[in-house]
């Protein structure tokens, strides 16, 4: 159980409608009505009337309600003690990103525009919860800063995107790589083994509709949600990866991996990365942080 279903479920029984609810809630009326659904299956009754107009309450979901109301103000006085735990100084700057970003890319970031974002205190979570956690994370204040690819399915949605500011930071190539000694096996028309994402990670969305155009000789072998976990199967000679090229330089540079299919460019995908903050936050630390991104910026374009 999710605790913003409790919210849904308070939401739902103000409005009496599965729209006006949603838009409260920030999301879309498909996923609001996935989520009471989700709800009702862990309670294990029917919470709401659907016959009715408005939507009125079950006599299970009236018997939810001081539960609900409970849990909610458990989880309010949590939050509220904690919520400057995490902010050691004023100076404090959360962000949140894929594990690739934490590893590979927000450290060169912070080393190219490290005289504009002197005196801030970083706390990075590279965190594998879904975009849509990451956005609310944004506008409830439990993070500051969100970095992402500009892809389908890691989009805000367009119920909230007029409450954060958005800054390209830069263009980013996800490319195909093998290790050599492999290369070297492969004979005539035999398939490559190949590295894939895990269904429902935003580069296995990127990555399996340019193998299916391009009708690549691939034989899935091996699948992870993490680009390391790929790169490092890559670089032992377990088969073909598709990875970011801010988290490869090193091994191309050293030849342990080079670019599989080189006469084939469309088989490099191009994204841009962004990050995200929430329009409300006003710290100073997290304006100096976006100048300093806003400056790295321009200086790429």
């Amino acid at each position: 159980m999710e605790f913003k279903w409790l919210d849904d479920f308070m939401s739902l029984r103000e409005h009496g409608n599965f729209s006006a609810a949603a838009q409260a809630r920030h999301v879309t009326q498909s996923a609001f009505s996935r989520r009471i659904q989700a709800l009702e299956l862990w309670v294990g009754v029917t919470l709401f009337d659907r016959t009715s107009y408005p939507i009125e309450l079950t006599e299970h979901g009236k018997r939810f309600i001081p539960y609900v109301e409970n849990l909610l103000e458990m989880v309010r006085v949590a939050k509220d003690d904690f919520s400057q735990a995490s902010l050691k100084t004023d100076n404090s700057v959360r962000i949140v990103c894929l594990h690739s970003f934490a590893v590979n890319l927000l450290p060169r970031l912070l080393s190219q525009a490290e005289q504009l974002l002197a005196g801030l205190n970083f706390a990075v979570n590279p965190s594998v919860q879904g975009i849509d956690n990451h956005f609310q994370a944004l506008l409830d204040n439990s993070n500051d800063i969100l970095f992402a690819y500009d892809t389908k399915g890691m989009r805000p949605s367009f119920l909230i995107e007029n409450k954060l500011d958005r800054c390209l930071v830069f263009k980013e190539n996800i490319i195909p790589v093998i290790a050599p000694k492999l290369l070297q096996r492969l004979q005539g028309d035999q398939s490559y083994p190949y590295l894939a994402y895990s269904e429902h990670t935003f580069l296995f969305n990127a990555v399996e509709p340019l193998i299916a155009k391009q009708q690549l000789p691939l034989e899935q072998v091996f699948e992870t949600t993490l680009s390391e976990s790929l790169i490092k199967m890559a670089v032992n000679g377990s088969g073909v990866a598709w990875a970011p090229l801010h988290a490869i330089e090193t091994e191309l540079e050293q030849g342990l991996l080079v670019q599989a299919f080189p006469e084939q460019p469309d088989t490099v995908i191009s994204l841009d990365v962004v990050c995200y903050r929430s329009k409300s936050q006003t710290r100073p630390a997290i304006d100096q942080f976006w100048r300093g991104i806003e400056h790295l910026s321009a200086a790429d374009s």
